[in-house]
């Protein structure tokens, strides 16, 4: 039996976003995941050279004995790692000990073609054409690369400080244990990145900012659980526009509802602030709420000290789901000139496509 009083943590969530709506002033920021700092890394590689990174990872560890679905996860989360060039690293007081680079394509180099000739010239040269050329570099993770002082490797100075000891550290281990014995991994970051943490369904990733500490690494942790359970391949909602909002705050809800079960009152605040940042809408908040009171019935029991806790859909749930569904599919006929009801409603209940059941009826008329 649940230990959550769900039609009061309900109230809370919705009265507690309607207020910030009507007067946004004085409200805690919303989750404590904003304006972050670590350790500055280097920026971010473009896609291209992210995709080239990954697959050089790849191969070394299938090459040391990793199967190609083992060795395609190490890759991604060894990616995720703080990467740099040589010089970079030289300039922080590392040298390079393990290895060889991966190697990324360099920035584009211009370069001006003598129409005429078609030797390089110079930009000045009458009629040049300018061209972009690149070269291949190499860069270094911070497992290669080790400090000229202390010995030791960039890994170690790039890794997430620990967490705090105390009632939340132990909560978030739970958690963490929890989701991880469903098949996916929970990594603390020492890498600067702009969000609190994401989730990964294609790889079964949840990664957390290693600058959050105490509860608001937790809050984190269960939001990004929630996203694990509650969405990816079988939710049929694209994961953009309006949906996103709704994804969102079905995941704050689950964070709210553990955040406020132990009387963390202005975490849960800023909780409520981003559920109606993203809805904007205190009854969009109640269907969020709805849809997702059973991932945080599992999510309490686990926080408990709770063994073998299984995620079961409620009958809640269930509910929400459906009445969100109905609202979709009333505005789309809506949209389409039709009222949502009788024949028309009845077929677009059994999932005939609203173009279809529109012309179908205007045929008829």
């Amino acid at each position: 039996m649940s230990t959550i009083d769900h039609k009061a943590t309900r109230k809370a969530i919705v009265d507690q976003a309607a207020q910030f709506i009507a007067d946004p002033a004085g409200w805690p920021a919303a989750m404590a995941a904003r304006a972050l700092r670590l350790r500055m890394g280097h920026p971010p590689y473009s896609p291209t050279n992210h995709t080239l990174i990954v697959a050089q990872l790849m191969a070394r560890f299938v090459g040391s004995g990793m199967d190609t679905e083992t060795a395609f996860h190490a890759a991604i989360r060894a990616a995720a790692e703080e990467v740099a060039p040589r010089h970079i690293w030289v300039k922080r007081g590392y040298t390079v000990t393990a290895g060889a680079g991966l190697s990324v394509w360099s920035k584009p180099i211009p370069l001006w073609i003598d129409p005429s000739t078609g030797q390089k010239c110079t930009k000045d040269t009458p009629g040049a054409i300018q061209r972009r050329v690149f070269r291949l570099e190499q860069t270094y993770r911070a497992a290669d690369v080790t400090n000229n002082e202390t010995g030791e490797t960039g890994e170690t100075a790039f890794s997430a400080p620990e967490l705090p000891a105390g009632e939340a550290r132990e909560i978030f281990q739970r958690l963490a244990d929890w989701i991880t014995g469903q098949g996916w991994t929970v990594e603390r970051t020492g890498r600067d990145m702009p969000e609190g943490g994401y989730t990964a369904h294609g790889t079964r990733q949840i990664v957390v900012h290693g600058g959050l500490a105490g509860w608001a690494a937790v809050e984190t942790l269960t939001h990004e659980i929630a996203h694990a359970l509650l969405h990816g391949a079988d939710d049929e909602r694209p994961y953009a526009g309006e949906h996103r909002g709704d994804m969102e705050a079905e995941a704050e809800a689950v964070a709210f509802g553990l955040l406020t079960a132990y009387d963390q009152g202005d975490l849960a605040r800023g909780s409520a602030r981003y559920v109606a940042e993203w809805t904007r809408n205190p009854e969009r908040v109640a269907t969020a709420y709805e849809r997702s009171c059973h991932v945080l019935d599992a999510v309490a029991a686990v926080a408990a000290g709770a063994e073998g806790v299984e995620v079961a859909r409620s009958a809640k749930a269930e509910k929400a789901a459906t009445k969100a569904t109905n609202k979709e599919l009333a505005a789309a006929l809506r949209e389409a000139g039709l009222e949502p009801k009788g024949e028309a409603w009845a077929r677009a209940k059994a999932g005939e496509p609203v173009e279809q059941i529109a012309a179908d009826l205007a045929d008829a008329a």
